[in-house]
């Protein structure tokens, strides 16, 4: 939602002016008609109106959001400027990464030093496996030539010498396994150790990806061409600017789609009930005061809150969709003056403000509390019960007739409108 910027002043001012806005055309000639001194009670449609003050928003728009990385808040280091246009994969919003920059070369220190602890565990596996293997090679060779000695018959050597070949032959035979096993076991032993430096240097490189990646990240681009909308401070009312320190998943950019616009407009507590979902509104823009824009009110806030400039001041937010945009005029965060269009009374009578005396009504005047006189052209006045109030016309539901020549209280001296 956009955030609402209304002055206190001005909301103060649209509380006074919605107790007294509104207005008809046949209000606007017994207005004229009360200039020239000649006030008539007359029948004409009645229309109330209530006007708000409101901000555009788009109803769509892409978020470019503060990416997921180790630290949990980043810095702002670089803005586009709001309103900008961009194309698709311009640079928006890019984060401060010191931090990760910093990081990304210890990673890719520790990667060199794995690549390097890779190979010098290869060599070392290589020599001591090249160790063994001369050693199953010499063994087997001893085998052999103990196998030749005791091939000679027992019947051409000496009892002794016979046992000792054939022991001799048997031991060399064991010394050949044992060196076969240690064999077997040096390159079991070399492939573990390679493999363990090889997933050390394959983790190391994973980390440079994933740190390339992350500061790759914190550059946010546009995802298609468009107008960039600045996001807001959470809590300080105003737009992001540089230095600013955000958080994972904020929204600190958005791309809105302005072929579907509407308004968020801000309703006076003192208004409450004023304002219903359905109601016909007419929108005009301050930088486009020629051009009036027709919507409907769709949802009013049930609670009121804070302005946050002034908390003493409330208001009920109003979304009011529009029934067309206008993309070549149209921005976010343009202030709109809302007309409320209450239902019409067709053929209501009618009395100018300025024939009506409310100087003994308790509470508010003119609405309620009491009931107002309306003040006869022959002189003296009669109580009048009052429907809905304009800024210069109220409804008579009784107590005066259709034609009733008035007069102003200001001709009097007393009473007020």
């Amino acid at each position: 939602m956009v955030e609402l910027r209304v002055l206190p002043s001005l909301l103060l001012g649209l509380a006074f002016a919605a107790a007294l806005s509104g207005c008809s055309g046949e209000g606007a000639h017994a207005a004229a008609q009360g200039e020239r001194g000649a006030l008539v009670a007359h029948r004409g449609a009645f229309r109330q109106r209530l006007l708000l003050s409101g901000e555009l928003e788009a109803e769509r728009a892409d978020p470019l959001a503060v990416p997921r990385t180790n630290a949990f808040q980043l810095q702002v280091r670089w803005l586009a400027e709001d309103g900008t246009l961009v194309k698709a994969g311009d640079r928006v919003v890019e984060f401060d990464n010191s931090q990760f920059a910093s990081e990304l070369e210890e990673k890719r220190l520790a990667a060199s030093d794995a690549g390097s602890e890779l190979q010098r565990t290869a060599a070392e596996s290589k020599t001591s496996t090249a160790d063994k293997q001369f050693a199953v090679d010499k063994a087997r060779s001893e085998v052999e030539k103990a196998r030749i000695a005791a091939a000679v018959p027992k019947e051409l050597l000496a009892l002794r010498e016979y046992q000792d070949r054939q022991l001799a032959l048997k031991r060399a035979e064991t010394e050949l396994a044992k060196a076969r096993e240690d064999l077997d076991a040096a390159t079991r032993g070399s492939a573990r150790d390679v493999d363990v430096k090889k997933i050390s240097l394959e983790k190391s490189q994973r980390e440079i990806h994933n740190a390339e990646e992350a500061i790759d990240a914190l550059t946010l681009r546009a995802p298609r061409a468009g107008m960039v909308l600045i996001g807001d401070h959470p809590w300080e009312g105003r737009k992001l600017r540089l230095g600013d320190t955000v958080w994972v998943g904020m929204t600190v950019a958005s791309l809105p789609d302005l072929s579907t616009m509407s308004v968020q407009a801000s309703l006076s507590d003192v208004d409450d009930g004023r304002v219903q979902p359905g109601m016909e509104v007419l929108c005009t823009l301050d930088a486009y005061p020629d051009q009036v824009y027709k919507g409907r009110v769709t949802d009013v806030s049930p609670v009121a809150r804070e302005l946050r400039r002034s908390p003493l001041l409330r208001y009920f937010p109003v979304h009011v969709k529009l029934d067309r945009s206008d993309p070549q005029r149209m921005r976010p965060g343009m202030s709109v003056r809302v007309e409320v269009l209450g239902p019409e009374v067709k053929s209501a009578l009618l009395v100018p403000r300025a024939a009506l005396d409310f100087a003994n009504v308790a509470g508010t005047p003119g609405i309620a509390g009491g009931q107002p006189r309306a003040l006869l052209a022959s002189g003296g006045a009669v109580p009048v019960k009052l429907g809905a109030c304009s800024a210069l016309e109220c409804v008579v539901e009784s107590g005066l007739a259709e034609g009733t020549r008035l007069r102003s209280h200001q001709e009097r001296g007393g009473g007020r409108g």
